[in-house]
């Protein structure tokens, strides 16, 4: 079974039994697990004398980097929960994001207050300077049950949303019976951004089971960097969006060589990219995982094959990850047939304890269902499915993707998925525009090909013959690339305001 103890209790564990280990690799530093562990230690204490205690939530605006590892560690010794902040964002978005969270003990790498708050300052210093100093520290008794870490997302309204998750549903999916690829012996770069729950699959995804983890600079992962991290640091196991796993394979698909699995996932998949790629990697799994920060990580894995990139609805989500289990149902709540289309909604241990002091909210997304005769607590994931006759799940859309355009429902799924059978087109996305009283007034389409790819003209003709003509976009466009967000997506909200300039 997946291990079963909170984050830092899974690390001092592993710093007792192998304590030379290489835990974190950071440019030049190399920190093993009883560093890792010692300089947590150290800094439980620093944060409990600037009033830390257990049940409480410490926002963290540290660059990524093996001090802040520490850090958060330290908070999960003091049985609090830590939320990441990218000190580089904007004023109002950290105000707005500890405006929600109670004036919490705010911790960075300077004492300048922050949002009008004070901030406590953590000088930088090497880990095993921090851990030559450490006294133990006494951490209070943690269930796996309480909020480890809040995961700051946006969703689909641009509107922060911050996801309390426990330890348990960090923890759920690695050890023995969990995931390929974490453990030792295995090594995961962690470049995803530090508010999203993906930065927690790429971290203790390795630090709670013995691996180690390569921190990276950049902001993206990128072709170049990951064969330098393949070369230098051993790197075998690799998550990336959908899109930056696309751009991988558009501009350097051998960038992968040397690789043993990969994950792939917060978006649908692109068949032709994944039938590139297993083309030219045929031993290597890539899996597609799917699920919500609210279900935190993954919710469902496939093992992705060159029969999946030939289905004429996509390539499915697959089963269920360990501690998780998913259903489909329909608008009156009853459980949908296979091959009946209805909302996605994910139960188990996975799932956050809500959102942070946002009762309505919670209430509206985490709700009560009969599974097996049995109530379960379960989120909405506000994704259209279903399952086939083998119980594999597959993805249709988002339902507020679905829209309504001159008395016609459309989805905007079936706009890509018709624009991705075109030739040459890689990458693509279709938005509806709104005009200035907030009803749809067009639908914009976007998308990327090689030097040879059809002109939008060409686009709109090949279109014509897959869609009906209340569905094809008004407005195509050929772009050089997609814009992503920090989480490494298409940013369907940029496009849309393109499409109203």
């Amino acid at each position: 079974m997946p291990t079963r103890h909170p984050i830092h209790v899974a690390v001092d564990r592993l710093a007792a039994a192998s304590p030379d280990d290489i835990g974190l690799i950071h440019g030049t530093e190399r920190t093993s697990y009883r560093t890792l562990a010692a300089a947590g230690d150290a800094y439980a204490h620093l944060l409990t004398s600037w009033g830390v205690r257990p049940g409480g939530i410490v926002a963290l605006l540290l660059p990524r980097s093996a001090q802040l590892v520490a850090v958060q560690l330290g908070v999960l010794k003091c049985g609090a929960a830590y939320t990441g902040i990218d000190p580089r964002w904007p004023a109002a978005r950290i105000e707005s994001i500890l405006g929600q969270l109670d004036v919490p003990v705010v911790v960075g790498d300077t004492t300048d207050s922050v949002a009008g708050r004070p901030v406590h300052g953590v000088v930088p210093r090497p880990l095993a300077a921090v851990a030559a100093d450490a006294v133990p520290f006494r951490s209070p008794g943690v269930a796996l049950d309480d909020p480890a870490t809040v995961f700051f997302t946006s969703g689909t309204t641009g509107v922060s949303k911050g996801v309390v998750t426990t330890h348990r549903a960090v923890t759920r999916m690695f050890g023995h019976g969990g995931l390929a690829g974490f453990g030792r012996g295995h090594v995961t770069p962690q470049a995803a951004p530090l508010p999203w729950d993906m930065y927690a699959f790429e971290l203790w995804g390795q630090l709670t089971v013995g691996g180690t983890c390569v921190l990276v600079a950049e902001d993206h992962l990128m072709p170049r960097r990951l064969r330098t991290l393949i070369t230098d640091a051993a790197v075998d196991t690799l998550w990336l969006t959908t899109s930056l796993f696309n751009l991988f394979v558009d501009e350097d698909i051998d960038s992968f060589a040397g690789l043993r699995r990969i994950y792939v996932g917060g978006e649908k998949q692109s068949p032709s990219h994944v039938a590139a790629f297993l083309r030219r990697f045929p031993g290597i799994p890539v899996w597609n995982g799917y699920g919500p920060a609210e279900n935190c990580m993954l919710s469902t894995l496939h093992r992705m094959t060159l029969a999946d990139t030939e289905r004429p609805g996509g390539i499915p989500l697959g089963s269920a990850v360990p501690g998780t289990t998913v259903v489909v149902i329909r608008d009156d709540g009853s459980p949908a047939a296979p091959g009946e289309t209805g909302e996605i909604l994910v139960t188990g241990t996975g799932l956050a304890t809500g959102y942070v002091n946002d009762d309505r909210l919670t209430r509206e997304k985490f709700v009560q269902i009969e599974v097996d005769g049995r109530p379960e607590h379960a989120y909405r994931t506000g994704d259209l499915g279903k399952f086939d006759e083998d119980g594999v799940l597959h993805y249709l859309d988002r339902i507020d993707r679905q829209i309504k355009l001159h008395g016609n429902r459309i989805e905007l799924g079936d706009i890509e998925s018709a624009a991705r059978r075109i030739g040459a087109i890689r990458m693509c996305a279709a938005v509806a525009v709104t005009g200035g009283e907030g009803q749809v007034d067009h639908i914009a389409l976007y998308y990327t090909t090689g030097e040879d790819g059809p002109a939008p003209r060409d686009v709109r003709r090949r279109l014509g013959d897959f869609l009906p003509a209340y569905a094809v976009p008004t407005a195509i466009e050929r772009v050089v690339t997609l814009p992503i967000t920090a989480n490494g997506k298409v940013d369907l909200r940029a496009l849309s305001e393109r499409g109203r300039r």
